[in-house]
């Protein structure tokens, strides 16, 4: 019995939704890499709605890119207290590798 590995398209539904910025409501990019299981419990514990957002970047050479973002949104002190909360898990997981 394998487990299933969840994606994008698990936590934001069949379709990618890119929605316009409502006013009063701010995004938590959430960083590439960041486990599904992580990104479900900042949205079920801070009431947070997740959505896609796609961001431009560029390579060294200059070659241009367009990567699919995940965000969870909601009111500003909300998103915050969430990245705090997400920074926080981050600095407990890697504080192993401390010296």
């Amino acid at each position: 019995m394998s487990e299933k590995v969840l994606g994008i398209e698990d936590l934001l539904g069949d379709e990618e939704e890119l929605v316009e910025e409502q006013e009063g409501l701010y995004d938590l990019v959430i960083p590439p890499g960041v486990p599904v299981s992580l990104i479900e419990e900042l949205a079920a514990e801070f009431d947070l709605e997740p959505h896609a957002k796609t961001s431009s970047g560029s390579v060294e050479d200059g070659e241009l890119f367009d990567m699919a973002l995940i965000v969870l949104r909601g009111d500003l002190e909300t998103v915050r207290r969430a990245e705090k909360y997400l920074f926080d898990v981050f600095d407990e997981r890697i504080s192993c590798f401390d010296g």
